[in-house]
């Protein structure tokens, strides 16, 4: 570590790991290695060895400074939220033990999961599925919960119902897919021609290229619309809801949070899912995975100094499912 920027240049050298930080808000160019100050689990958290991070857009999102009222001008600063790896040191009331393999998210604005270690509150982690590797339950914790809040939480989605996801090929997009069939329901998926194949093997009912059709001009009525990509607005959609139909939305912004006010005691609703990492639900998606219910597509995988490299993938939007970064 001795050729990385240090930071916390008076501890020993066993107190320090390697991360990804940045120094200031920006684009990718942003991210650089760095030695920084290994974190000591606190009560009721555990020091997590890191192998693998999964990578998600509001990474790219922190990164640019867009949430910064919350993860303020305190720098360096280590992002991420995905965290999959091996528990090394537990904190007085954590029920975790070292030697679990974990997997989950950092319930935090800006996270601190691209690092070779991290501490974390155990109950926002689980032990990880046994029927995957590791790498890939490290593309789980944030997307699927996601996915689970809106349709399950927020939309509940019954047996039987009629859910429309646009962004289906996404990270988030196909989780909700198959989350949406487990609950019962008949999904149709709106997603680019070249995922059409992929969005339809993973259980969706209808496929819809949205190159080819306009969602405004449908005139099927839904039980729910999850809006994983953001890019439609409540009131253009709200022709496509059943009487009490619930769209979700996926991205913090002033036009959905007046949306989500105005229609609270309205029949149809418009919601904003802020997702939190949950034991439960962890647990939950261990088990459809490990059962074989629920797949996990994983695009491609960079080391951790290639940060930059995964999030301007990322930012093509062009991934199928997941990215993922290998800690080593």
């Amino acid at each position: 570590m001795s050729a990385l920027p240090q930071y916390g240049k008076h501890l020993h050298p066993s107190e320090m790991m390697r991360a990804v930080v940045i120094d200031r808000y920006g684009g990718p160019e942003m991210l650089h290695e760095a030695s920084v100050p290994r974190p000591v689990p606190t009560r009721g958290q555990v020091l997590v060895r890191t192998r693998f991070v999964g990578v998600n857009p509001k990474d790219v999102v922190v990164r640019k400074g867009k949430f910064q009222v919350a993860t303020g001008k305190k720098f360096p600063l280590i992002i991420g939220h995905d965290i999959a790896g091996e528990v090394v040191e537990a904190g007085l009331g954590a029920d975790l033990a070292e030697g679990d393999l974990v997997y989950g998210m950092i319930n935090d604005f800006a996270g601190r999961a691209y690092a070779e270690y991290a501490a974390v509150d155990s109950q926002q982690l689980a032990k990880a599925p046994t029927s995957i590797e590791l790498r890939v339950a490290a593309a789980v914790p944030l997307a699927a919960q996601t996915a689970l809040q809106a349709l399950r939480d927020d939309a509940r989605v019954k047996p039987g119902q009629h859910v429309l996801i646009n962004g289906a090929s996404g990270g988030v997009g196909v989780f909700a897919v198959q989350i949406a069939k487990i609950l019962g329901a008949q999904v149709t998926a709106v997603c680019s021609h070249r995922n059409v194949e992929l969005v339809t093997e993973l259980g969706a009912d209808r496929v819809i290229d949205y190159t080819q059709t306009e969602l405004v001009d449908l005139d099927e009525r839904f039980d729910a619309i999850f809006d994983v990509f953001g890019n439609y607005r409540f009131d253009t959609l709200e022709q496509l809801l059943t009487p009490r139909g619930t769209y979700v939305h996926t991205i913090p912004s002033s036009r959905i949070f007046k949306d989500v006010a105005r229609t609270f005691v309205r029949r149809k609703r418009a919601k904003l899912v802020i997702v939190k990492s949950r034991r439960e639900q962890l647990d939950w998606l261990r088990q459809q995975i490990d059962a074989g219910s629920m797949r996990v597509v994983v695009d491609r995988s960079f080391p951790l100094d290639e940060a930059p490299e995964a999030h301007r993938y990322m930012e093509t939007k062009r991934a199928r499912g997941k990215v993922v970064l290998e800690v080593g």
